[in-house]
């Protein structure tokens, strides 16, 4: 199963503020695209838009430039619930409605709605030359590779990823630590840190079974980077050398006493609570977590923290950061648009143009416009600003798919990492284990 989209529900989870994972019908194949219409001089055009994201505060600031600069063009937004959403698209696609502009979970969706939406081929020729080069070529991949047929049906305008790790700057300055790049340095910090303040947690994140897919491959993908996508694709065991290695490395990480088992218990949200609230050090988690690097966020949600940073998970032996990151957030012209012209303009607005600075100040997805540049007022601190680029980096670095088989990840996998961290199964038991799993037929590819 292909991750779900997660940032509809970020951005109600994260309280964000403005300012700051087959049908076919009506125009599915064989069907002829309807005729597109082109607008008499003078006479304006009216884009209907289809989202769930981002908000629609921000949404209606990013339209309003957009039609600004565009005068003889109006977009007519309707936004959805991303749950929601799911359903009504495909829905509303396969029965006609006459649209101009969908917003695609790109790794939920676009096989739901691929037959009714038009190919970027057809109308690319209304974007600038060379477009794909102002894109990271990452996200543009995934996108065209997650369709059944191999066909890029949108464009990107960003992807969340994980793992990363927020510094609470402030705190580290305090004590003279900096941002550590690799294991060696984060065991370091944490040391200095346990004995100046023995009631601040050095590092947490989630211990809850998914995540420990989430820090084992990230950790993994800094030596072997298609490793996940391996397993997951079935072109290698889950008993290979790698991922062997992968989990005795995790393990030695708690062995260390670099993490501390007692993360093992925190669920949810507590660990952002208590690096919000200045209780740890460090928070690993995704990087729709960047937006604790805004001020204008921390002070609309009451996080005390004077100054965050962010970087990749430090880097263990000799290998090169990593995080597993998907393309979200894709825009479609659908082949009932009479519009495509005036469609593929507010795309390029969105995803490679002024529209891209104004969305991304959420921080929720990171963008795939790779002359992004954040406002100036939503990162005010340069660790804040050095640590974004960090992020985004990262992310669209080219790094594995954050991608799961939902029901081995949530009945199997994650409790056997689990088992191994906490001395109750070897690594290569657990492998022995996750690959018999894995090949019992009950865990088909979804």
């Amino acid at each position: 199963m292909r991750a779900t989209s997660l940032i509809g529900a970020l951005v109600v989870a994260l309280g964000l503020t403005a300012g700051c994972g087959d049908s076919g019908g009506v125009g599915g194949a064989g069907e002829k695209p309807a005729t597109q219409k082109t607008a008499a001089a003078g006479e304006p055009v009216t884009l209907k838009y289809w989202t769930w994201f981002p908000p629609e505060s921000t949404l209606k600031t990013t339209i309003a430039a957009f039609e600004k600069s565009n005068p003889g063009i109006k977009i007519e937004l309707r936004e959805f619930e991303a749950a929601d959403y799911q359903k009504q698209l495909p829905l509303a696609l396969s029965g006609g409605e006459q649209l101009d502009i969908v917003g695609v979970q790109v790794s939920a969706m676009t096989n739901s709605v691929h037959e009714q939406l038009r190919p970027v081929r057809e109308w690319e020729a209304n974007l600038p030359a060379g477009w794909r080069d102002k894109l990271a070529a990452s996200p543009v991949a995934q996108s065209e590779k997650i369709a059944k047929d191999g066909v890029l049906y949108s464009i990107p305008m960003g992807s969340i990823g994980s793992a990363i790790m927020l510094s609470n700057t402030a705190m580290l300055g305090e004590l003279g630590v900096a941002v550590p790049k690799t294991m060696d340095e984060l065991k370091a910090a944490v040391d200095k840190i346990k004995a100046a303040k023995p009631d601040v947690k050095p590092v947490v994140f989630s211990g809850e079974p998914y995540w420990q897919e989430e820090m084992l491959f990230t950790l993994s993908g800094q030596t072997a980077p298609t490793l996940s996508d391996d397993l997951l694709a079935g072109r290698k065991p889950w008993n290979a050398p790698q991922m062997v290695q992968a989990l005795t490395d995790y393990k030695s990480l708690f062995d260390k006493g670099i993490f501390d088992k007692s993360v093992l218990s925190l669920k949810g949200n507590r660990p952002a609570e208590l690096f919000g609230s200045g209780q740890a050090a460090f928070l690993i988690d995704g990087s729709w977590q960047s937006s604790m690097l805004s001020d204008i966020y921390r002070k609309a949600n009451k996080i005390s923290i004077a100054d965050v940073g962010a970087s990749a998970v430090p880097v263990l032996g000799g290998g090169q950061p990593a995080a597993r990151a998907f393309a979200e957030g894709g825009l479609s012209i659908p082949k009932t648009s009479q519009h495509v012209k005036e469609a593929a303009a507010f795309i390029q607005f969105m995803t490679m143009g002024p529209g891209v600075a104004e969305w991304a100040k959420d921080l929720v997805l990171v963008p795939t416009f790779t002359d992004f540049q954040v406002d100036p007022s939503v990162l005010t601190s340069q660790s804040a600003k050095d640590g974004y680029g960090a992020v985004i980096q990262v992310i669209n670095g080219g790094g594995s798919a954050r991608d799961s088989n939902q029901a081995f990840l949530n009945q199997v996998e994650g409790n056997a990492i689990l088992d191994v961290i906490r001395g109750e199964t070897a690594p290569d038991k657990a492998a022995d284990h996750l690959q018999e799993e894995w090949s019992s037929g009950r865990y088909a590819a979804q």
